[in-house]
Order: structure tokens, then sequence, then C-alpha cells
């Protein structure tokens, strides 16, 4: 069968041709329709997940698709059910980007459901990740502040997967969603919810988040890899407030801080987000933006564009 795959760690994704897998006992497995790309898919293969792995490394770790076959002991998914989720299970490299794929009915690191009759496998596909991951730290940030109104969210990396749907999740709690983004992603942001955007490209966002809030945000969710603009942007945020990121760039002394709670984030219990953002999708109180789809053989070079940064919304596979 066809798959994206890289021939060992660091190596460099390209096509490859691997048998179709069989389930296990415990396992499904399952025809992919669609997949969708996520930063976690060039981390697993620069070896970036302390977890075994397969060779080759067959990447992939949203996907939507079909069960085809499941194992002896599977009580969870019968063959015909639609599926999708993330599919992160442990040895990596049993990815979505592929005809087939196999995993355990439940993942040992994602979280897979059936998929309702009222998603469309592209949606299906581009939820996941994003979706669980923008889910989980909305709530973290009700859960600390009860992010409603009269509260504020600076948002930096707001056009990404992520960021598009933790704009509308934290502007639909109420919140003051302060977002950045290029001046040509403006009207696009501010309609997902944003009261105001920043172009991060030209602009100094401190300078600005100041002259506008002059006593601080209540919230700061940091979405990018630069672990400098986090320090900075971390203390725009007033004494009692909180800061997240989801890339780990949160610095030990920060972490320390008793002026506000700085968070290191990672989702806990993935099938129940996975449900409840799914949820969000299918009532319509949330848009899963998709701003490109792809072919199977475009994979490689949407995977090295995304590398660079900038991506805008998801990019959907069809398989």
């Amino acid at each position: 069968m066809r798959a994206i795959a890289v021939p060992d760690i660091g190596g460099t994704p390209g096509p490859a041709d691997v048998p179709v897998p069989s389930p296990g006992p415990e396992e499904i497995l399952v025809s992919v329709t669609a997949a969708s790309l996520n930063p976690i898919d060039l981390d697993i293969a620069a070896g970036g997940l302390p977890l075994p792995t397969t060779r080759p490394l067959v990447l992939g770790v949203d996907g939507a698709g079909r069960v085809v076959e499941v194992g002896a002991a599977v009580r969870g998914f019968a063959p015909g059910d639609l599926v999708h989720g993330q599919f992160l299970d442990a040895p990596l490299g049993r990815g979505t980007f592929a005809e087939y794929t196999v995993l355990a009915q439940s993942p040992s690191h994602g979280a897979l459901l059936r998929t309702p009759d009222a998603l469309s496998a592209d949606v299906a596909a581009a939820l996941p990740t994003a979706g669980m991951t923008a889910l989980g730290v909305v709530e973290a940030l009700d859960e600390a502040l009860d992010l409603g109104t009269g509260r504020s969210i600076l948002i930096v990396g707001a056009t990404g997967g992520v960021g598009v749907l933790a704009v509308q999740l934290a502007a639909a709690r109420g919140a003051e969603v302060i977002a950045t983004a290029r001046s040509d992603a403006d009207a696009w942001i501010r309609g997902l919810g944003a009261s105001q955007t920043i172009d991060h490209g030209s602009d100094d966002v401190a300078e600005l988040v100041r002259k506008s809030h002059p006593d601080g945000v209540d919230a700061l969710l940091d979405l990018t890899r630069d672990q400098p603009r986090f320090t900075t942007h971390s203390a725009l945020v007033r004494d009692g407030g909180s800061a997240i990121s989801i890339t780990f760039t949160a610095a030990p002394e920060l972490l320390a801080s008793e002026r506000i709670a700085v968070t290191n984030f990672m989702m806990q219990d993935k099938p129940g987000l996975l449900t409840r953002i799914t949820d969000e999708a299918v009532s319509g109180r949330i848009t899963v933006p998709i701003q490109r789809t792809i072919a199977f053989d475009e994979i490689p070079e949407a995977l090295a564009r995304n590398a660079v940064g900038g991506a805008r919304g998801k990019t959907v596979v069809r398989i």
C-alpha cells in the first residue's frame, strides 16, 4: 500500500510501499479516508517522542476512515464503522498517511471515536489533535479564571490549527480575545470571535497589548515555539492570571512564579476531550477551518512548508 514514511529517525518524509498491516487481538484495521497535518508529525519523524517506533516509520496521527477488520478481543468497534481520532498508538510508525492503518481500540497515547453522520470525513480528520488541544487549554483556563465576560486572553499564534479553534472556544465563553495574526488574516480571525488582532510580523505585540490593556490581560495562550517571546508575553499577564504554553516553552523560572500561574500544557483524558470537541463541531458551535485540501503525493511538500511556520487553519489530505 502507499504510505508517507521516514526510513529511520531523522529521515526525510517520502513515499513508501509497505504491506497492509494486520490487526492484533485488541486492534482494528482502518481504511483511511482522510488525514490532517500537525506539527507533531515532524516531531515523531525526528524522534521527539520517547516511544518505541517501527521501521519504516509511517507518519500521520490524525485521521478518519472506515473499520475494515477487528481483532478477536475488540468489543467497541465493528467492520463498517466510521471512525476518527488521534491515531497515536505505541509503537509509533503506523500512521494515517497511508491507505490503511492499524491501532488499538483504546490507543495508548491517542483517542478514537465513532464518527457522527453529521461530520464529514475532512472535518473529522482535521479535528482531533488541534481540537482536543484547544479545548483542553481553554477548559483549563476557564477552570482557573472563570474565562467569561470581563476576562481577557492573548492568543499568540492564533491562525494555526489550534489557534483558530481556541479563539472560537474562548470567545464563546464571553472572553475578550486578543489574537496575533498577519494583517491579511485580520477579518478572518475577527470573524471567528477575536476582539482585537495584532500583526506579530510588523507590530510590537507587547507594546500594543500594554496600550490597549494597561492593567494587563487575564490569560496568555502561546501556541508558538519561541521561548524568549513567551517570557516577554507572560509579563503582560496581570497578577493572579495564567500563562500556558502548548510547546513547552515556559522556562523553569517562570514555572516557579508566584505572581501568575504558568503551565506547560499536556492533554489529559483524550477520549473525553475528543468526545466533547466532536460534539462542539457537530452542534455547529465551532467551525473547523480547513484552509487547504491536498492529494496524497503532496504530503512531503506540505510537511516541509509547515515546518517553516505560518500555517493557517488545517491542511487535510484525501487518501
